[in-house]
C-alpha cells in the first residue's frame, strides 16, 4: 500500500490539472507601457471562459524580457466570444513595433497549484528540471508543499509537466511566488531548513535543474 500512495498521491492533482501556455517575447527598450497599453486594450475587452491571462516581467533568462502567461480548464479553454480577424489583425499589428518573439516558449499541464493571495505575492521564481522518475518527483513535491504551508502562509507554489518546446530537456517545472525578490531569497533559506524539503530531496527520484528565472505580474486577467 505504501508503494501506492505516491501514485494515489499524484493522480489526484492530475484529475484537476490545467493546461499552461507561456510564450516569451522580447519588448524593445522603453516600450513595456506600449506593450502594456494593448494588452490591457485587448485582453481587458476578451474575456476567456476559464483560468487567467497575464502579462509578466522576465528577468534573468537570455534574450527575454516578458511573457504572455495563459492557464484554464482544458474542457473549457478560450474566449467566451471570440475575437474579429479585424481585431486580432489591429492588435498584432500594433504589438510589431514593440514586441518580437523570444526563445522558450511551452505549454505544459499543471499537476498541484497552492493558491494564495497573488495581489500582495506577484513576483514568482520559476525553475525547469530534467527528472529521472516522474512520478517520484512530482509525488514527493506535492507531499513537501503541503508540509510547508503553515511557514509560507499566502504565498503561492505549484508544479507541473512540460509537455511542448524546447527546453533542453526539462521534463517539469516547478513555481514560487513572493512579495518581492528578497521575500523570495528569505522564504527560500526558511524553506530549505525544513525536514520536509530534505525528506523532498531524499524521496524525488533524483533531477537537475536545468534553468531558472523571475518573473512579476503586470497585467492580469
Amino acid at each position: 500500500m505504501k508503494k501506492l500512495l505516491p501514485l494515489i498521491l499524484l493522480i489526484s492533482t492530475i484529475c484537476s490539472a490545467q493546461n499552461i501556455r507561456s510564450y516569451n517575447i522580447s519588448v524593445n527598450q522603453g516600450d513595456e507601457s506600449q506593450v502594456g497599453e494593448l494588452f490591457k486594450e485587448f485582453h481587458g475587452k476578451h474575456k476567456r471562459k476559464s483560468g487567467t491571462i497575464t502579462l509578466q516581467r522576465v528577468q534573468f533568462l537570455n534574450d527575454v524580457t516578458h511573457r504572455i502567461l495563459l492557464t484554464g480548464n482544458p474542457n473549457n479553454w478560450g474566449w467566451e466570444m471570440q475575437p474579429s480577424e479585424s481585431e486580432w489583425q489591429a492588435y498584432r499589428r500594433g504589438n510589431m513595433a514593440y514586441r518580437k518573439s523570444a526563445p522558450g516558449s511551452y505549454t505544459g499541464k499543471s499537476l498541484y497549484w497552492k493558491d494564495g493571495d497573488r495581489s500582495k505575492y506577484n513576483v514568482g521564481r520559476q525553475w525547469f528540471f530534467k527528472v529521472n522518475d516522474r512520478v517520484k518527483f512530482a509525488a514527493a513535491y506535492v507531499k513537501f508543499a503541503k508540509a510547508i504551508e503553515p511557514i509560507i502562509g499566502e504565498r503561492l507554489m505549484g508544479i507541473g509537466s512540460l509537455e511542448m518546446g524546447d527546453l533542453k530537456g526539462a521534463s517539469h517545472y516547478t513555481v514560487f511566488y513572493g512579495e518581492s525578490m528578497n521575500d523570495l531569497e528569505l522564504m527560500s533559506d526558511k524553506v530549505r531548513a525544513t525536514k520536509a524539503y530534505q525528506e523532498f530531496i531524499k524521496s524525488n527520484g533524483g533531477s537537475e535543474a536545468i534553468v531558472s528565472f523571475s518573473v512579476r505580474d503586470l497585467i492580469r486577467y
